[in-house]
């Protein structure tokens, strides 16, 4: 049983204007939430204890500093809200001879809308679909760009 699905669901906060939350394999969460045009965000991430039971092991806050100047340029520019489903993007065969390393779910509230879509392993699609280069330039936007802090546990 998963940790959870994307944390919150978009548009049911009425400050939210919109959000975007992504799932790697179940293990590592992001949240991003847009209230009063300004985007924030967590990032949680999760472990197996001896008793093989999912933990966080990590939870971060975005950082208030520039580095989530341009979030929303980043948003718009790489069309998150407009990525279909892997399984609709025509031409892409996935390959099920192999188990996913990684699989991205989204969930993404763009102000009307709520949608999830998610991609296996988008890394073998990047030189031929736009959606795969899209979706792992905002990733790596998001992981090595933004600077978060941490939360200490409780």
């Amino acid at each position: 049983m998963g940790v959870m699905e994307p944390s919150k669901q978009g548009g049911q906060d009425p400050k939210t204007e919109e959000s975007i939350s992504i799932s790697i394999n179940e293990v590592i969460y992001f949240d991003f939430f847009k209230e009063d045009s300004e985007w924030s965000g967590q990032l949680k991430t999760y472990s197996l204890n001896e008793n093989d039971e999912e933990v966080l092991s990590q939870h971060l806050e975005s950082a208030q500093d520039s580095s989530w100047n341009d979030f929303d340029k980043f948003v718009d520019f790489l069309n998150i809200y407009q990525i279909p489903p892997q399984h609709e993007v025509n031409g892409w065969i996935p390959d099920s001879g192999n188990l996913p390393r990684r699989v991205y779910t989204f969930e993404v509230f763009d102000g009307d809308t709520t949608r999830t879509f998610s991609y296996q392993d988008p890394e073998r699609g990047i030189k031929e679909f736009w959606q795969a280069q899209s979706l792992l330039t905002f990733m790596t936007f998001v992981e090595n760009e933004l600077n978060w802090e941490l939360i200490e546990s409780e």
